[in-house]
């Protein structure tokens, strides 16, 4: 079993949490200066290399101007498509 860092469920939250940054027309940069972390943190996150908690993530949907209960049923709905 492969660790959760880079498993399908975890991909999928990465490219939700990353689509949603470009949708916003941010740069990393500009995402990390609204969550006080470095660009660097984002790149690892996007890059799934580091998993996000679910402060970081409720953080992250904030500072995208997204309410986290619509980016979670976002990264669910995905998660069930790709289990059929």
């Amino acid at each position: 079993m492969p660790k959760t860092i880079f498993s399908d469920e975890n991909m999928v939250v990465v490219e939700v949490v990353k689509a949603a940054r470009i949708a916003a027309g941010l740069k990393q940069t500009d995402l990390a200066e609204r969550i006080n972390k470095d660009q660097s943190w984002v790149s690892l996150v996007e890059g799934s290399q580091r998993r996000l908690d679910v402060v970081e993530f409720i953080k992250l949907a904030q500072a995208l101007d997204i309410r986290p209960s619509t980016m979670l049923d976002e990264i669910v709905e995905k998660i069930a498509q790709s289990e059929r």
